[in-house]
């Protein structure tokens, strides 16, 4: 079992065996699903792609210790919880299907193992982008998600990656950008035992990768954040 509690503060661990999660505390009902591979088809490069680890990856969503309840509705925000095991589908990473928020930022908080976020801006044509982000995060790290962008989340390693994000409870998720064009502006294959990253010929036009680092996060912070932290943090990045 590994104990993830350090960035959230909250009783959670990892079951390494079963890449499974542990709830080890009075926590309030929330919603889990998995993605399955046939629902990932779509944002994969190669459509005909059968082959890699389904479920991909699981998502709970709405986590709180039940005491905490009137403090996450006055807060606002809704935290969640998405485990990706190692592995690939066909020679493409494990990735999340990647969406975009146009109403609200979003917080990233890195639990267990690395990740590779990809974060793209359109202005009106979501087959033209016009910025593409690529930040490394470690476990103990955090990467601030803005307003408007998209964003996905790919393993290259042999670990599980964990990661929590924090957001306007409001929070919807767009995926049909990222579906009508296969997946994001960039793929992450593998080839000849290293990470290869190439442009996706679905989009008409994607600029070169900028990358950008991660942040520490600090240990429980977040159980003090608000609506109004998120988008004071928003005003900053302008």
């Amino acid at each position: 079992m590994m104990n993830l509690q350090e960035i959230l503060g909250l009783p959670i661990l990892l079951d390494k065996q079963k890449l499974d999660l542990i709830f080890d505390g009075d926590f309030a009902p929330m919603k889990k699903f998995e993605r399955e591979l046939n629902e990932l088809n779509p944002f994969l490069r190669d459509s005909d792609s059968q082959s890699g680890p389904d479920p991909v990856y699981y998502v709970w969503r709405g986590v709180y210790l039940k005491n905490d309840k009137e403090k996450m509705k006055n807060s606002g925000l809704r935290l969640d919880l998405t485990l990706m095991p190692p592995g690939k589908i066909g020679n493409e990473f494990v990735k999340t299907a990647g969406h975009y928020h146009l109403q609200y930022p979003e917080m990233y908080f890195i639990l267990c193992g690395r990740a590779h976020i990809l974060t793209q801006l359109y202005k009106k044509n979501p087959k033209i982008i016009e910025i593409v982000h690529l930040t490394e995060a470690s476990a103990g790290e955090q990467v601030f998600i803005p307003r408007g962008f998209g964003h996905n989340t790919i393993n290259v390693f042999d670990k599980p990656l964990v990661f929590a994000t924090l957001a306007d409870e409001k929070l919807e998720d767009d995926y049909e950008s990222y579906k009508n064009n296969r997946g994001a502006s960039y793929y992450f294959l593998t080839k000849n035992g290293q990470v290869d990253i190439v442009k996706n010929p679905n989009y008409d036009s994607i600029p070169e990768l900028k990358k950008t680092p991660a942040e520490k996060a600090s240990a429980g912070a977040w159980r003090n954040w608000n609506t109004r932290t998120l988008q004071e943090r928003m005003d900053e990045s302008h």
